[in-house]
């Protein structure tokens, strides 16, 4: 009887252990897709960017323009932390 005790408070600890395993790494998925949005979406701003970027005629103007997307962009990052 006290064999089959012991056991069943291996047995929980190791539950208690599994859970908080699985709470770190849904915690860790949360974070994951939160960045990868926030990718998704910078990657958006950047593709639509350099498609308006290509529709000015002047170079000079097609690179400002990217440049100032490019500083919006990292200012927000900065911003998110």
């Amino acid at each position: 009887m006290r064999g089959r005790t012991v056991r069943d408070e291996q047995l929980e600890m190791q539950y208690v252990k599994a859970k908080e395993v699985i709470t770190r790494l849904q915690n860790r998925v949360a974070k994951l897709e939160k960045e990868n949005a926030r990718l998704r979406r910078v990657n958006n701003i950047l593709m639509r960017a350099i498609e308006i970027a290509l529709t000015i005629p002047s170079r000079e103007k097609q690179d400002l323009h990217l440049k100032s997307v490019l500083e919006m962009v990292q200012k927000e990052g900065e911003r998110d932390g």
